[in-house]
Parts: C-alpha cells; structure tokens; sequence
C-alpha cells in the first residue's frame, strides 16, 4: 500500500520526505505504508492581516470575528477537534454559529477514516459561506508529524494538533506583536489532548454559549446519566455480541442479518427479513428489539422454535402505554414497565389458547448486535405531559419526551431550555446514545422542522460552488453552429430534420424524454428514442455531481418539487422543449412486422411508456455488455411466495377467488379475474393488497449480486436500468456515462470503475427513492386533509364528512379501511377488544342492542372522516370512525 501525499511546492525547494512504517487495519492486517510527501517551508496561516503570511496566504483568507459570542469576540479563532465533529456536527452546520473557524488538515485526515459521511459534510462546509480555513499542517516542515511511527493512528493526529498549536502560537506572536495578538480556542472533548495543549488555549465546546439557548440545545447530549447514591439502574437490555462472535454467527449460519422494521401498528414488535427463512424473523419485546431503531442494520439469532410466535393481531400504541413515564426519571419502571408485563401475561395465556393456534407461527429471535446504524434526524414534537409543572413556562433546562412524527421510532429524550417555546412545533432531534440501562435514547434538538426535513431531503438552495459548474452563457446558452470545432458536435448526428415530438402535460417544463417514428424505404419502421443528454453538463467529480448523487432524484410534492439539478439546466438547456434546438443521448430500433394481434388497451400499454421502457431495456444489455461488474441497473426480485399465503386464504375464504403467484404474468392474469360485480373498486383494492406482498424494486451494481437475480418481476424482463430520466433521477445520470463509454463516445471516469464506489450510489439513491415516496404521500395525505376540511365547513355549517370504505385488515381493537373515493387508508380503533377470529378474518362488534354485528375484510363499511391536529405531527390528521353497520364512537 502507498500513501502519497504531494503538496504544491513553494518558489524554494521543498523537502521531500519518505518514511515507512506498518499499520494495522481496522480488521486486524497488518500492512506496509509508504507515505511520500514533500514538506514546505511556510504554509499560510488563513488569519487576515498576518504580516508573515502576505505573499502565501491562499485564495480564502478568514476574517476576524467571534459569531456574536461573548467567549469568541473578534479575534478568536476556533481550531475544532475531530472528537467535536464526531459530537458536535450539527452545530457547526447551524447557520446561527459563524464564529471563524480553523480546520487542520490532520483533523479532516483523521474524519475521513472515521466517518466517511462527517468528513463529507465537513468539506461541503468548507465550500460553502462560513468563515472556515483549512490549514495545511501535514505538508508545513514545522508542523508536520515525521516521527512516532510505531504510535497508533490516534497519537500521531494528536501530536499533529499539538504541534500546529504550537506553530500557531508563535506565528502569531511574531506577526501581530505591534498590535492585539489574535486567540486559536482549541475546541475538544478529549481531556488529555487539551491538557497537554496550551492552557489558556483550551475550552470545552459549551463555554461561551450561555446566551444562546438554541445554540446549547442543539450540542449533543455528553451526558452519562448517573444512578442515585447507593442505587444502580438495572440493565433493560442484553449487552451485545462483541464484533468478533458477530463475524463467526454469520460465517457460522448461527446469525442472521437484515434490516429492523418495527410494527406501525404495535410498538412492541418488529421484524427482520433475511434469505434464510421464508418469512421474517418476529421479534417480540423490548429486550428481543434489544435497542434496534427503524432501518438499522442488526444481527439476530433465532429463538428455539418452542417460543415461535405469530404476530398479535391488536393495535398496541405506545403514547397510550407510555402516558405515564417520567422523562426525567433516572429510574425505570413504574406503571408502564407493569402495563407491558401485562401484555407479556396475555400474550403468553394466549400462546397456547385455541384462537392462536388457528394462526401460522413465525420464527422469532432476538437482536445480539448492531451492524449498522440509521440514525438520522428525526422531526418530533415535545410532549407537553413530559414538562414538569414548575418549569411548564419557565425557560430552564429540564429533560422532556420528544415524540417522532413517524410512529415506528421510539420516543428521545433531550435535555433544552426551550421546552415551552417548542410547544406546537414541530422540531428536528438527532440521537446521540441509547444506554442499555434506559428504556429510551438520548438525543438533542437541532432545528425547527419542514416537510421537507422529516423525510430527509435536500431543501436549501444550490451553493455558490455548485452554481459555478453551470454554462458561464446561463439562460443564452445555445447549440453551436455544425461548422465550428466545438465539442458539442464531436461525435453527434444532426438529427433536426427528424419530426420529433414529445407528450407531455400542459405547463410541464422538465421534459426528459421525446420520441419520433418514420416510414423507411424497405417498409420497416423506424423507432427513435431521445433522453436529454443531463451528462453533458453534468460531468464527475464536480461539485454539481456531488449534488446530485447526494440528492438522488427530484421528489414532486402537491405544491412543489424538490429539484436534483439547478433550474438552469432542469427546466432549460436539458430540457427538450419545443422549438429549441437541444442535445441529446438517442436509441433507435429496424424492426420487420412478426405478427398482428388485437391487445387490450391497458394505462401500462401507452405509447410514450411503452417505448421507454424498451429503451431502457436496450441500454441495460448495452451497459452490462461493456461493464459486466460496474453496470447502473435496477431490479424487482420475485417475492417470497409465502407473501401471498394470507391474501390467498382471504380471497378464497371471503371470495372464492385463487390467485396464482407462480409467475408474474400467472399473477397478472389472475389479478384481472379478481372481480366483484358488486363492489366496483374491489379489483383495485386487491392489486393495492398484492403490491404490499411485493418486494421494493431496487437500484443495485451489477458485480455485486448473481447474474440470475437481474430480473425484474413486475416488468418481467431478465435485465433493466433507468435511463431516460437524467434530469431528475442520479440513476440515469450515470447509465448515460456508461453508455457513452459503451460506444466509445467519452471514456469513463475512474471512480466509475470502482465497485465500491457504485455501491455506495446505489445505496444512498434507493433510501433517497424510499424517503422521496413517503415524502410524496404525505404531501398528498395533508392537501387531502385540507380538502376534508373544507368540504365539512362548506356554506358555514359543521358536518362531518363520510364516504363509503373497504376494510383491508381487522385488529381485535379495529379496523384498516382503504376510501376508495378520496385514495387513502385510515385506521378505525375501538375502545375495548371485541371477538375476533383470525381464521375468517372478522371481528364482531356489539350493536348496543345485545346483539353482535361481524366485519369482515372486503366488507363495505360507511366511515365518518373528521381532520384533527395531531399533536405528533402538528398537521391536520384524517380521523376515522365506523358510522355503518353499526356506530363506533361510543365502543
């Protein structure tokens, strides 16, 4: 292995050093590093007005200036530790913190081996409008660290710190001795390393921010919670494997890994897909969820098969359960560790009862390690029952519950001095810990919340770096003439004699796509394809790429769209509008007449989408031809057929009607034939059932999984990509880089041959998909919202709203309906378990009358819809109750 590093050398000559020295890596190989680097004599120091630094200062020079902060006046400099990044992130990206800051490049080296997406987000930082200076101390022949080989990675980039320190400390003296000398406040976390720093130059990263509540609220929560004297808090959570046993469990077969997918409708359950079993891993209980959060990564072991289980059948909400838990209380237990034994007592009284044994079991298991965590920010709300009376107006700090919007996430604990001013917002918090000893995790609040930020998307501005990258012509860029030597028509075909048109809605402006067909003199018909060539503009490497892979897509809500790429290029010169001479990337087709048949006019049949979809399929075989082990391609594995088994069983039970999952053209024949004369919307009820039974289709590299997994089950077809959205999907960007590089047009770039590389794309694209879709839904679900309001306060009177619905699920305690009129689900709770019988798939209700009424899924009910503020979500929430066969408002 050999370390590089080579800095721009100054008019003198540099000194070029080599040293070599062994290292063990994070799996425990030892290896040979050669590090080369060629150490000048003087580095700027980034500080205006420095005497000594005139002639070398670089292009970004910092200004004096504290941020406002009485502990940082002007002339302080903050010199952040990698610890407070690792901590403290949030901070620095807080538009509200601007004192000037100081980065070594030791502290970014030593971020990029700690945390790739830290040391990312730190770069942005320093690209974009704080006043930050990246210090070269690596490459300065007083600063850099030439000895201590054989010290771990840890002590060399503290020694490196130490001595830029230093350097600092006597550059300084010597250039402002005529005037006030500036101060670098070393920011840290590590004792140790502050200690051995100068004295005066050392702080902890809350001092000078007493004035600021929402500065101190959004540091992270360093906090140990400690137990009262003479008390220990017992441990609610088994310790996890160590990361050693972790490897052997999976090598071994022992362990299982996949994500960890609570239960939306009971907080204590969850699952875990892995290949091994055909259904999910169930996992019952806190201790068996053993601290997991939605999306993380986890290690589980199954249980004995005596304690396997099928999932209960009952709607468990946790802000009901967990009402009466004290925020603030060291000590865990109380009236909500004995509501859940209670629920334990039952679940095991009815483990062995008739009623359960009616219902399939599933393998259990128990998480025993995390491999990978999800954490992000999370949009909540404080829960006003948390605030202690005394502190209920007053602005002092306590420890109140933060309550997630979504409802599969547990609730956080945060420490703020805000709490009362927090009421009725919604506000983002971001997990720092979860000790075993507590039954929730410790976080801090970050900012107040929009729509867009609960569901993870890019809603700030294009950077002045990002904007750079765009053609200096702007709005008046136009193709050049055919004549000239530019590199737009290096390799093209004038194809503007062609009638090529494109189909889009009015008042669309983002048009990826068009098309043109032609008679050919032999009487073949020519078919064109024309994608908007995004890669023209958009090239590797850059920072409006980065952009753009970080974003992944553009997500299109009711009022507005999130765009991946500037307007410039998105509604402009990648555009193909009409009229306007544009680049772009074609597929053509000379095919001969095989056979006339009459096919059905189905919505998937339409023109335009037809032909995309062959394109897309030509350009995949074109890609993994050229790329076998790097190739852009998207997949819809073949779901599981026990996915089926329990819509099978109720549309034979409740319909009389088969379903044949055996293939995916055998299910879509089948789905057709799901009928109800009397219930016209009942066929799409079903296809919205079979959907969920379904895998997500998925972005994935080509050398990553087995050749015979490419397929796609819902298009059936062996091999496909997206191509012919690059201007608001990443994915396409880079199928047109390799389809260029397929046919010899550009070579591709580096770090497109690096599987890894690929990999990571792809995984960020498909969350960025996952989020994008909730996002939309729920933009959907609150116009809806709006619209219910509206219409139950029509010509001034209160009414409350019903429509007729078809319940998809029954519960002990309720019943999923899908409104089939207005397109959304809701859930209808009663306020005490009825009988239901998971066999038939019914519940019977009490009429009032000593009779029972029975609803079974598919049965048409009539529901009043009511919206209400959620104090979850602080939006207006669709609320539902059974007005017919019988009314629910009183169970």
């Amino acid at each position: 292995m050999a370390d590089i590093s080579i800095s721009k050398r100054p008019t003198g000559e540099a000194l070029q050093m080599q040293k070599k020295f062994f290292q063990k890596t994070a799996r425990g190989r030892v290896i040979k590093v050669l590090r080369e680097r060629y150490l000048r004599e003087e580095v700027g120091c980034g500080i205006e007005k420095c005497t000594l630094c005139e002639s070398h200062r670089g292009s970004r020079p910092l200004i004096s200036g504290g941020g406002g902060h009485k502990i940082y006046p002007p002339n302080h400099f903050l010199l952040p530790g990698a610890n407070t990044f690792l901590q403290q992130m949030d901070l620095f990206e807080c538009s509200s913190f601007s004192p000037a800051v100081i980065i070594f490049q030791s502290v970014l080296e030593e971020m990029r081996t700690r945390s790739l997406p830290l040391f990312n987000r730190i770069n942005a930082l320093t690209k974009g409008e704080k006043k930050l200076f990246v210090f070269h101390n690596d490459f300065m022949r007083d600063t850099a660290v030439l000895g201590n080989e054989n010290g771990s990675l840890a002590e060399r980039h503290s020694l490196g710190i130490r001595k830029a320190m230093a350097w600092y400390n006597s550059h300084l003296q010597q250039a402002f001795h005529s005037c006030k000398v500036p101060t670098i406040v070393l920011i840290t976390d590590d004792a140790e390393q502050g200690n051995r720093a100068e004295e005066d130059s050392y702080t902890h990263a809350s001092k000078g921010l007493q004035d600021n509540m929402h500065l101190l609220d959004i540091l992270a929560d360093d906090r140990v919670k400690e137990s009262a004297p003479g008390q220990q808090n017992p441990t609610l959570y088994p310790e996890y494997w160590p990361t050693t046993k972790l490897a052997a469990g999976m090598k071994s077969g022992e362990l299982h890994q996949g994500y960890f997918n609570p239960n939306q409708y009971n907080y204590l359950e969850g699952n875990v897909t892995v290949p091994s079993f055909s259904k999910p891993l169930l996992l019952i209980g806190r201790e068996n969820m053993n601290c997991s959060v939605q999306g993380d990564v986890v290690a589980v072991q199954v249980l004995p098969e005596l304690e396997w289980r099928a999932p209960r059948n009952e709607v468990v909400d946790q802000d009901v359960a967990l009402q009466n838990d004290d925020a603030d209380d060291s000590v865990e237990g109380g009236e909500t560790e004995d509501a859940e034994a209670k629920l334990s007592r039952k679940e095991r009284q009815e483990s062995n009862s008739k009623e359960f044994n009616l219902m399939e079991k599933q393998p259990t298991g128990r998480v025993v390690g995390i491999i990978k965590r999800n954490w992000r920010l999370y949009v909540c709300h404080i829960d006003r029952t948390s605030l202690t009376s005394s502190a209920s107006t007053s602005i002092v700090q306590q420890t109140v519950f933060a309550t997630p919007v979504d409802r599969r996430l547990p609730r956080i604990r945060i420490r703020t001095r805000q709490a009362p001013l927090l009421l009725e917002q919604k506000i983002l918090v971001s997990i720092d810990r979860w000790e075993k000893t507590s039954r929730y995790p410790e976080g801090h609040f970050a900012e107040l919340e929009s729509l867009l930020l609960e569901y993870d998307m890019a809603y700030r501005p294009f950077g002045k770096a990002i904007l750079a990258c765009l053609p200096m012509e702007g709005d008046n860029w136009v193709v050049p003439p055919m004549d000239s030597n530019s590199v737009e028509w290096r390799g093209r075909e004038d194809l503007r004699v062609l009638n090529i048109c494109s189909i889009n809605p009015p008042g669309c402006q983002d048009i990826d796509d068009a098309l043109h067909a032609r008679l050919l003199p032999n009487g073949n018909v020519e078919v064109g394809i024309y994608i908007a060539d995004v890669s023209h503009f958009v090239h590797p490497e850059t920072p409006m790429d980065s952009e753009a892979a970080s974003r992944g897509m553009t997500v299109y809500m009711v009022d507005k769209r999130v765009d991946m790429l500037p307007s410039l290029l998105g509604t402009n010169l990648c555009s193909l509008r009409p009229y306007v001479e544009r680049l772009a990337f074609s597929v053509f087709w000379s095919s001969d007449p095989v056979d006339i048949e009459q096919k059905a006019l189905r919505e998937t049949n339409s023109l335009v989408e037809e032909f995309m979809l062959l394109a897309n399929i030509s350009v995949a075989q074109k890609i993994q031809e050229a790329f076998p082990h790097t190739a852009v391609l998207r997949r819809h594995c073949a779901p599981p057929k026990t996915n089926f088994e329990t819509l099978q069983d109720i549309l034979i039970k409740r319909k009389g009607l088969s379903l044949d999952v055996s293939s995916s053209g055998a299910l879509a024949d089948s789905l057709d034939k799901c009928i109800d004369p009397d219930q016209p919307s009942f066929n799409t009820l079903v296809r919205i059932m079979a959907t969920r039974c379904m895998l997500s289709a998925e972005y994935f590299c080509s050398g990553s999984v087995s050749q015979d997994t490419f397929g796609h089950y819902g298009l059936a077809t062996p091999i496909y990509t997206h191509f012919t959205s690059p201007i608001r999907r990443y994915a396409d960007v880079l199928a047109h880089r390799q389809l260029s590089a397929a046919i010899s047009y550009t070579p591709l770039h580096p770090v497109l041959h690096s599987k890894a590389h690929i990999e990571q794309i792809m995984g960020n694209i498909n969350r960025r998909h996952r989020m994008a879709q909730m996002a939309g839904r729920a933009s959907i679900e609150f116009y809806v919202g709006l619209a219910l309001k509206a219409r139950s306060q029509r010509g001034g009177v209160t009414r409350q709203v019903e429509e007729d619905a078809y319940v998809i699920r029954a519960f002990r305690n309720g019943i999923s309906v899908f409104v089939s009129a207005l397109g959304i689900e809701g859930l209808v709770t009663f306020k005490h378990e009825n009988k239901y019988d998971p066999n038939l798939y019914t519940v019977s209700l009490p009429d009032g009358a000593g009779k029972d009424v029975t609803i079974a899924v598919f049965d048409k009910v009539r529901v009043k819809i009511e919206v209400e503020k959620d104090k979850n979500t602080q939006r207006g929430k669709v609320k539902m109750t059974l007005a017919s066969p019988i009314d629910s408002t009183n169970l």
